[in-house]
């Protein structure tokens, strides 16, 4: 018995320093949580400088606040610490591969979240400028079958050029396109849009300016927040109504408003944050209505456009769309 017993000791200790171990391995698995937000019409201090993170020329001030969302991301995850974080709602757990895909560098995928943050705020200030309304050029970025980098389009057969949009069902057959070149109006046939580089830029009467220098932030799904700001500072009104406004979205230079991740630790960090109103991209509505969301509202939105009307409706004590 004595024996036996000595042995079923053993056995205990090298099955709990084999749980001890298992559980102390690192997994494949990272983890996101609620990051802070950041208020677009607000400012941010570095060194001693006060930086506007969005300004103008003319400039219209509003009581509440457009926050973007953030989310942080623990890489070193035990397998312990995943099974806890995976029975709270606070946190997601996501496989690495789907966050760092293998073969990329930390340099790499900083660059790339730099470029992404860089191309959200230029997408903003597009889809600002065409909610606006104002006026469009559509010029060529590289040459390509008879058309010259700096070329404007003018009509595609005849036909007046206003939007991207305008050039799709020309994208896979020859056309004759119109364009502006050295000041002067020039016919090209045979040209297939679909093979030319071409990108969209709106007229800026505002001076629009956005300086992100104090925001420790990268990738694109700021960029909803970025376009309802550039739109609230440049136009008389409070798109906030004094409210705390959040929300997190990419969004396109027509204004499209695309899905993104960490919807879930975003609407729990905006509720933390003391947000009434939070703007989900459509996409993502069926995940978020699953966030510990406390008593914010969540929109669902598909573009700027929806945003803008939506909170234009809870100003007035309407009725919005919701997830």
């Amino acid at each position: 018995m004595r024996r036996r017993g000595i042995t079923v000791l053993l056995g205990a200790v090298l099955v709990a320093l084999l749980t001890w171990q298992s559980l102390s391995m690192d997994v494949a698995y990272v983890v996101f949580s609620p990051g802070p937000t950041e208020d677009v019409l607000g400012s941010e201090e570095v060194e001693g400088v006060e930086h506007q993170i969005i300004s103008a020329d003319t400039e219209f001030d509003s009581a509440g606040e457009l926050r973007l969302t953030t989310v942080r991301v623990k890489q070193s995850v035990t397998l312990a610490q995943a099974l806890r974080y995976w029975l709270s709602n606070e946190y997601a757990i996501i496989p690495r591969d789907l966050v760092y895909p293998p073969g990329e560098s930390e340099e790499d995928i900083a660059e790339e979240q730099e470029a992404d943050w860089v191309e959200s705020q230029s997408n903003a200030e597009q889809a600002a400028l065409a909610y606006l309304k104002e006026p469009v050029s559509i010029s060529v970025v590289a040459d390509s079958g008879g058309l010259l980098a700096g070329d404007v389009l003018t009509a595609v057969n005849g036909a007046a050029v206003a939007s991207l949009t305008d050039l799709e069902d020309y994208a896979d057959s020859e056309t004759t396109v119109t364009v502006t070149r050295a000041g002067a109006p020039v016919e090209v046939p045979g040209v297939v849009l679909g093979e030319a580089e071409l990108e969209s830029t709106h007229a800026d009467p505002y001076g629009i300016e956005i300086d992100t220098e104090a925001l420790d932030i990268g990738g694109p799904s700021a960029g909803l927040i970025f376009a309802l700001g550039i739109v609230d500072r440049v136009t008389e009104g409070d798109l906030t109504d004094g409210k705390i406004i959040a929300g997190t979205g990419e969004i396109d230079p027509e204004g499209n408003v695309g899905g993104i991740g960490g919807i879930q630790q975003k609407i729990t960090g905006s509720a933390e944050a003391g947000a009434e109103v939070f703007l989900s991209p459509a996409v993502n509505c069926s995940d978020a209505v699953t966030a510990a969301s406390g008593d914010m509202t969540i929109v669902k939105v598909e573009t700027l456009a929806d945003a803008v009307s939506a909170l234009e409706s809870l100003a007035a004590g309407e009725e919005v769309t919701t997830c």
